[in-house]
This record gives C-alpha cells, structure tokens and sequence, in this order.
C-alpha cells in the first residue's frame, strides 16, 4: 500500500495531516486487524487440537462399540487392552457390518437377518450399550459367592438356634425336675407338723 501511494512532501500544507493518517492507518489496519485476524486463527487452532485431544482420549480410555471406559475394567479378569482387541473390536464390527450389506439376503442366518434388519432402519440398538461378556460373567461369580456367603452365614444361625434351643430344653428339664423334688419335700413335710401339733397339744392338757 505504501508502494501505491504517492510520497508526501513536507512543504505541502497537508504534510502533518497526511503523516497522521498513514499512522492511523498503520495502528488500525496492520497492528489491530492483523493481531485479530491471527488471534482468531490461533484460537481456532487451539479449540481444534483440543478437540482431536479429547477424542483421541475417548478412543483411548473409551470402547468404542460399548461405552465402557477404562476404570470399569479395574481388577477384572479380563483387561481394557483385551476387551477392545478380543470382545469388542471395532474393526470386526465393520467387517460383519459390510459382510451383511453384500451378502445375499436368501443366505442370512438368524442373527444376520436381525443385524441387516436394524441396519436398515439405522438403528444402532443392537450394539451392547454398556455391556460386555466378561464383566457380565465376573458379576454372576460375585453374586455366586454371596449367595454362598448368605448360605454359610445362614446354617451358622441355624446350628446357633439349635444349640440355644438344646440348652432351652434341657434347662426346662432342670427346673421341672426340681420342681418335682419340691413338691416330694413338700409332701414328705407336711404329716409331721399335725402330729407335732397334737404332741404339744396333749402336753399342754396334762400340765394343766
């Protein structure tokens, strides 16, 4: 732009003037509107290597068929590294996903059949959403080993019930028997005072 224009010369009345305008025009256009422009494609650049970050993560600590991250897989049998590369692999997905377009429909099996099905509706409901084989399995051996645990724990009781209801008994027995005792002492007892009775009586008659 400067090329362009004519060079002003110091003896023209609008000298100070036209010095003036070429620094606005400087300030403005070359040192504002540049720095917006390059702040703009910086923060583009930024928001767009955040944005590949992010899904770099997901894909890295995410299953991309499931949903289920890394963590869900701590102290598992079955690791997160072996569950996207054995249970849910994505690219085996793709390949039965194009084995069912190009397949003869007269030749489906049952479960191609439902896959070509939803497919064409595009519905996606039968991907296992939040599910996998292994965690399913390590969740039926846990509830196995509660069931045995509430089993242990309940024939524990029930040997407990018996023996409070063994010693229940036979502390029964015992009160009953020396209740019995009592009353054969009581028995025993009670002809011997009426004689004594009539022994003092009779005592009492002759000294008077």
């Amino acid at each position: 732009i400067g090329d362009v224009l004519r060079a002003p010369s110091a003896k023209e009345p609008l000298f100070v003037a036209r010095v003036i305008y070429d620094l606005l025009f400087f300030f403005v256009v070359i040192i504002i509107v540049l720095n917006l422009i390059f702040g703009v494609i910086i923060d583009t650049f930024a928001d767009l290597r955040s944005e590949k970050q992010q899904k770099e993560e997901i894909l890295k600590n995410t299953c991309f068929i499931c949903g289920l991250d890394r963590a869900s897989f701590d102290n598992k049998t079955v690791s997160f590294e072996e569950h996207i590369r054995c249970e849910h692999n994505m690219w085996h997905y793709l390949y039965f996903i194009v084995l069912v377009i190009v397949k003869d429909p007269t030749e489906f099996t049952g479960p191609e059949s439902y896959v070509a099905s939803m497919i064409k509706d595009r519905n996606l409901d039968w991907f296992p959403r939040m599910r996998a084989m292994s965690l399913a399995a390590d969740e039926a051996e846990g509830e196995q080993n509660e069931l045995r645990t509430l089993q242990v724990q309940l024939e524990n009781t029930q040997k407990l019930v018996s023996t409070l209801s063994h010693q229940l008994a036979e502390l029964k027995d015992q009160m009953t028997e020396q209740r019995k005792q009592k009353q054969r002492l009581g028995l025993l007892g009670a002809p011997s005072v009426p004689g004594a009775f009539h022994q003092t009586s009779t005592s009492s008659s002759v000294a008077v």
